[in-house]
């Protein structure tokens, strides 16, 4: 009876189902119980997941702005900077060789004030005017050459952390006091002093060179008079070597007016050569940054742009409109011969 009622509860199953019966072991051991997982622990699970790529260390990022000299006017949107981990020195001969004649053509239109030749000097100009010593610190007046190294200085503005690398005339080493007057007339000629009038600035401070030697030769070697004496003697010896810093830039200066007159006599031949080169040889540039392994990184606001160490071990390349066409400088640790853009480092120093 038992059995045939087993057989009943089979067949019952069967219609429920509508399936074929799976077949279970009366000696199979039983199905333990799930243990129950802790809220907490379901929702921590996806989050260590999504974390686990943030836990590798991620390459430390520069800061940089870009100074495009003179040349600004011609930038009408900000230009990206290229990375390439690739380039030929076929390439790098023809990048310097597009840069030349660029520039060539660039310079042709421009007046002296407008030639990145003429911005470098004013830069120049500038350190010199931050190199004027004070009478009133205590490093003393003897001149020496020192690198600044990692400042850059744009008109007003100090970019620390940079290139290029340029000596100033400093003053070290002597623990007495000139007279204050000398200085306050030195600080005062610098202060001012522009490309446009070298001639001035360097007349006033060979004055100044001058008169003081009379006076300081005239006082008494003993005594607090000697005292100044000897200081005065030593800060005079290092305005001779300052007056000479303004004298060679004045000597740059003519080099450029120069130049800049034989561009303009030649402008019709140096826009045939950029011409020349632009139909038969820039395309070259292009096709090569377009098949080879390239990264390209925009301005994050106006000319800043944020670059990591391993993209800085790379070639840099500044690619830019102007124009309908795009044309593209390299960017180097320095002030570029071929172009005035420079790639300052302005990252906030890590405390």
């Amino acid at each position: 009876m038992s059995r045939l009622f087993a057989i009943l509860l089979i067949g019952i199953s069967i219609c429920i189902t509508g399936c074929k019966p799976s077949m279970v072991s009366i000696d199979e051991a039983p199905v333990e119980p799930e243990i129950e997982v802790p809220t907490r622990a379901l929702e921590m699970a996806p989050l260590q997941i999504k974390q686990e790529p943030a836990t590798q260390k991620s390459a430390k990022e520069f800061s940089f702005t870009l100074l495009p000299g003179p040349w600004k006017k011609y930038l009408s949107e900000p230009p990206r900077i290229l990375i390439s981990r690739h380039t030929t020195k076929g390439i790098r001969d023809l990048l310097t060789e597009e840069q030349a004649l660029i520039k060539a053509v660039l310079d042709a239109d421009a007046s002296v004030t407008e030639t990145s030749e003429h911005s470098g000097l004013k830069d120049r100009l500038d350190e010199l005017k931050n190199a004027v010593p004070s009478a009133e610190t205590s490093s003393g007046y003897v001149r020496s050459s020192r690198t600044y190294r990692r400042t850059y200085v744009s008109g007003n503005t100090v970019y620390t952390n940079s290139y290029p690398h340029y000596y100033y005339s400093v003053f070290s080493e002597k623990q007495k006091s000139s007279s204050p007057a000398l200085v306050r007339s030195v600080s005062g000629i610098a202060a001012n002093a522009t490309l446009e009038d070298l001639d001035l600035r360097i007349e006033a401070l060979q004055g100044l060179v001058s008169t003081w030697s009379r006076r300081t030769s005239a006082m008494s070697p003993n005594g607090t008079s000697g005292i100044m004496r000897d200081a005065n003697e030593a800060y005079l010896a290092g305005l001779r070597g300052y007056t000479k810093d303004f004298i060679q830039l004045r000597k740059e200066l003519r080099v450029i007016e120069q130049a800049q007159a034989h561009k303009a006599q030649n402008k019709a031949g140096i826009i045939q050569n950029w011409t020349t080169f632009e139909k038969s040889r820039l395309d070259i540039l292009k096709n090569y940054f377009d098949d080879v392994d390239v990264e390209y990184v925009k301005a994050t606001h106006g000319l800043s742009y944020q670059l990591n160490q391993e993209q800085l071990s790379h070639t840099l390349v500044l690619v830019c409109e102007i124009g309908p066409r795009i044309v593209y400088f390299e960017l180097d640790e320095r002030r570029h011969p071929n172009h005035p853009f420079i790639l300052a480092d302005v990252t906030a120093p890590s405390h």
